[in-house]
């Protein structure tokens, strides 16, 4: 940080500092500055420095006069207070002015007159000029004194009218819709999240409105997401996919294709038509063993005719012409 210095002695009003021990800056902007060793309070003026408090520089007697003051402040009205370390008081100054607005400083003998707090005694100082017309006031006379002028109470759109017949000395006239003391409640059909998601509020009477809602919502106030996927079936298990403004049937694999998957691909429509030639050969296969065995067993038990009699008989004079062999085994030590 880089610092600045600020040159009081030898300036043109002749002041030169002693033992400054503290500053402070007040609403304005100007500097003041306790000067302990001359007993004083400096402040920063437009024509720069010049004294404003103890400005005498004799003994603590006078009541405008300090001692040892030690620091300083301000209260909201630009009044001054200096604690007095050598005669433990602490004083307070008011600046003599005729307009709060005015800040340009007179002499410190016409300036300042000072109470000390231990006698408990105040004094209004500023004295406010009069205007000619008392609906104006200020320092050109200027600046309207109505209270509907300075406070501007009435809220949207609202006409402030003074009046003696309340306590507030002013009453607001609301536009439609509008009512409170301040026209501050709101009773517009529609309000700024009346509609949702984009929705269009248009009022249809003084207490009905109408939501347009955007595209893809529905509901009364436009809150209800349209379902488009509601009466759509998509096939061979695909999953319906609803959008913004319409659906989109999502196919699983690489299989079926289309709006809704109806669509096989090649491949599949080949696998799917050796599956069917292979199914049908099997059924008419079945279909063939069951007929022979159907016209066995009506040979047999309506005509008599059995056509593996011969077979069997057959078999069996082989069997027996054939002794079965049996094998014994023994074991020996």
């Amino acid at each position: 940080m880089n610092a600045t210095t600020m040159t009081v002695n030898g300036t043109s009003n002749g002041i030169s500092l002693s033992d400054p021990i503290g500053v402070m800056i007040d609403g304005n902007g100007y500097l003041y500055i306790i000067d302990m060793g001359n007993r004083r309070i400096i402040r920063s003026g437009p024509n720069g420095y010049d004294c404003v408090i103890g400005c005498i520089g004799t003994s603590v007697s006078p009541s405008n006069q300090l001692y040892q003051p030690y620091k300083l402040a301000f209260d909201s009205h630009g009044n001054i207070f200096v604690l007095d370390y050598g005669s433990s008081l602490i004083q307070k100054f008011m600046l003599a002015t005729n307009s709060c607005e005015s800040t340009t400083m007179m002499t410190s003998s016409q300036m300042i007159d000072t109470t000390t707090i231990n006698v408990r005694t105040s004094s209004s100082i500023f004295s406010p000029l009069s205007c000619s017309n008392t609906a104006y006031m200020g320092l050109n006379c200027s600046i309207s004194s109505s209270l509907c002028d300075i406070l501007q109470p009435c809220q949207n759109n609202g006409t402030c009218n003074n009046t003696n017949q309340n306590s507030l000395g002013y009453i607001c006239s609301c536009p439609l819709h509008f009512n409170g003391t301040y026209c501050q409640f709101d009773d517009r059909p529609c309000q700024p999240n009346t509609c949702i998601n984009n929705g269009i509020c248009t009022e249809m009477s003084n207490t009905t409105f109408m939501c347009k809602c955007a595209i893809g919502w529905k509901g009364d106030r436009c809150e209800t997401k349209i379902n488009y996927c509601a009466n759509i079936t998509c096939l061979n298990n695909g999953v319906c996919l609803s959008l913004l403004t319409t659906y989109k049937c999502e196919c699983l694999g690489q299989s079926y294709s289309g709006k809704y998957c109806e669509k096989s691909t090649n491949s599949l429509v080949v696998h799917q038509a050796i599956s069917k030639s292979f199914a049908y050969i099997v059924i008419i296969a079945l279909i063939l063993v069951a007929a022979f065995i159907m016209t066995l067993d009506i040979l047999k038990y309506f005509f008599g005719i059995d056509p593996v009699r011969k077979n069997l008989k057959r078999k069996r004079k082989i069997k027996k012409s054939n002794p079965q062999v049996i094998i014994r085994f023994i074991y020996v030590n």
